[in-house]
């Protein structure tokens, strides 16, 4: 019986050794964590912040383990009339979450509109304050500015990123601004890093003087000419060229800015993504914010 006793003690010791040990090459292989670009596990959290006396709210989609402070939070603003839901599945930028390389951030429109100045719908009707709203939002999703973060803006939630980078131009660290333009009264005058992003066969956004925008009135090209005087861009333009878009990019303007003019040759007005625009503009988007070349969208 002892020697039965005996036998299951050492069996029960060896077990434990082994499983220790496996721990230990775990850790030190660095496997317990996800490494960036793998497929993971994202979760999907909203939450509320008050703001001049209205209840706002967010959602944060990012990986269910923690990113490292290099990985950027990245903040996209809504198209008129749409869902939180319907902007997931169209700008693609969770993916790069899901690729375990980003957080993204969905603040919630009043009325699925945003008070860009001049327009839009209810949350303009009402007068609702969205600057302050985006203020409040990033104090609570990068607090203390530990890690960067940059805003995406489709149309109307376009024109509030450029009311943004008028106002308080160092709320975020770049701006990626797709088929919008700025309020009359945005002047554009500080130095920030920002990707234009327009289609030539815009209806509702000029693209170069003589075309007619049925919203806006200012041609992109126009526009961007006004920001490489605002940012200093003096040097010629890198010129790239992907599928459908061409993409013109200045570094080294004032303060360390840059400027890049992204043109896909159709799309219309919708946020460009395959099949109509390839590439999509999530991966321009990204190779902008993170200063890489063009590559694949994550799946």
């Amino acid at each position: 019986m002892r020697k039965v006793v005996g036998l299951a003690v050492a069996i029960v010791v060896a077990l434990g050794i082994t499983a220790v040990a496996c721990l230990r090459a775990v850790e030190a292989s660095g496997t317990s964590a996800p490494a960036p670009g793998m497929h993971v596990t994202t979760s999907t959290k909203t939450y509320s912040v008050a703001v001049a006396g209205r209840m706002r709210s967010y959602q944060v989609i990012a990986p269910t383990t923690a990113l490292p402070k290099s990985d950027p939070i990245i903040v996209m603003l809504s198209g008129l009339g749409s869902t939180v839901g319907q902007e997931i599945s169209r700008d693609r930028l969770v993916n790069y979450a899901s690729d375990n390389d980003a957080e993204i951030v969905y603040p919630v429109a009043f009325g699925e509109s945003w008070n860009a100045g001049g327009c839009c719908g209810r949350a303009y009707a009402d007068k609702v304050d969205d600057v302050d709203f985006l203020k409040a939002l990033v104090a609570k999703v990068d607090p203390g500015r530990a890690r960067g973060i940059d805003v995406v803006g489709y149309s109307n939630g376009a024109r509030l990123a450029y009311r943004i980078a008028c106002t308080d131009p160092s709320l975020f660290d770049a701006y990626a601004m797709v088929k919008g333009a700025p309020p009359t009264d945005c002047p554009l005058d500080e130095p920030v890093s920002m990707l234009v992003a327009a289609s030539k066969n815009d209806p509702e956004v000029p693209y170069q003087p003589g075309d007619h925008g049925s919203v806006e009135s200012l041609p992109m090209t126009t526009l961007v000419s006004r920001l490489r005087g605002a940012d200093k861009c003096t040097a010629a333009p890198a010129q790239a060229r992907s599928g459908s878009v061409t993409v013109a990019t200045w570094s080294g303007c004032g303060d360390g800015t840059r400027l890049s003019f992204a043109v896909w040759t159709g799309g219309v007005h919708s946020f460009p993504r395959p099949p109509a625009s390839v590439p999509a503009a999530a991966q321009v988007i990204w190779a902008f914010f993170t200063k890489a070349a063009l590559a694949p969208l994550p799946s």
